[in-house]
């Protein structure tokens, strides 16, 4: 397969570039969230313009290697964005661009969340993306993607206005509900099925400084009593800004229960998150700005590999 890699090497713009072990950008492109999801390709290669793309894929098409995309490398599945054959890594396709006038971004498939908000948060605008740090645009977008905006305005594939696609056969098109609207609806969870998405146009939201943060409950004694608050909280909570995301943590022999609280405002209603406040516990909530609350959860929990 080292003469496919040196034939897409060949075709390809000198903006993009193919890789080989052990250079570290190999390294830093095949690597994921996951050890699981992580395998050794033949090479890796970084298209920087949705032409390469297309090379790329023609390439592979006439010779039929395995092949496979990574977006933001946190999927903990082996093969979905990993392979032994040619490794497309998406990391320069990073852009990001807002829309004041239709109310619209333009976000490329090679960035992770962090990014994305943060070259909004100067407009005040946000979009339907990850929840935590570290997850790519792409996988979560083009999985169905559930987002602290999603009881508001639906998951982050509902809020897709169009694709730039490559297809499988290396052509390129503009994919919308009006226009080629059968792959529009296929690529709803079809994540990289239909071809290779170099950029997602993305409903904008306004975006308010939001309420929350994260608390952190040491006592297993309390365990019971927070988990029948998360019960009483999923039955009768019926605001739609308001969530919650509980996870369990065990580390150093030491179990902990951890509660990241969101309100997508400024202050919440009285009453809203009393029943967590009351369990003793480390941690507060407070006004802050959206990016503020996603950079505010502990890097720990995406960063590194599993």
């Amino acid at each position: 397969m080292l003469d496919i890699c040196q034939s897409i090497k060949n075709k390809i713009s000198s903006d993009s570039e193919v890789f080989y072990w052990p250079d570290p950008s190999y390294i830093d492109d095949i690597k994921h969230y996951a050890t699981t999801s992580t395998t050794l390709p033949i090479c890796s290669v970084e298209p920087a313009t949705s032409a390469d793309v297309a090379t790329i894929m023609k390439i592979i098409r006439e010779t039929q290697v395995p092949f496979a995309v990574k977006g933001g490398g946190h999927t903990l599945n082996p093969g979905f964005s990993s392979t032994t054959g040619i490794h497309i890594a998406m990391r320069r396709f990073d852009k990001v661009i807002y829309h004041a006038n239709n109310q619209t971004v333009d976000v490329d498939s090679g960035l992770i969340w962090d990014d994305v908000y943060r070259a909004l948060d100067p407009y005040n605008v946000s979009v339907v993306g990850g929840r935590v740090s570290g997850v790519g645009v792409a996988g979560f977008t083009l999985g169905g993607g559930y987002s602290w905006k999603s009881n508001q305005f639906g998951l982050a594939i509902d809020n897709v206005l169009g694709y730039e696609l490559v297809s499988p056969n290396g052509t390129i098109v503009y994919v919308t509900n009006d226009s080629y609207s059968d792959i529009f609806f296929g690529l709803k969870g079809g994540f990289n099925n239909f071809g290779i998405v170099t950029n997602f146009k993305l409903r904008a939201l306004p975006q308010t400084l939001v309420y929350g943060g994260l608390l952190i409950y040491v006592d297993i004694h309390k365990f019971d009593n927070i988990l029948t608050a998360l019960v009483k909280f999923q039955n009768n909570n019926k605001d739609p800004k308001a969530q919650l995301l509980p996870s369990f943590f065990r580390q150093a022999g030491l179990i902990s229960f951890t509660l990241t609280v969101f309100y997508d405002a400024p202050t919440a209603p009285t009453g809203t998150f009393d029943e967590f406040m009351n369990i003793s516990h480390f941690g507060v909530l407070k006004t802050r700005s959206f990016l503020s609350f996603i950079k505010a959860v502990p890097v720990f929990i995406t960063d590194g590999m599993r």
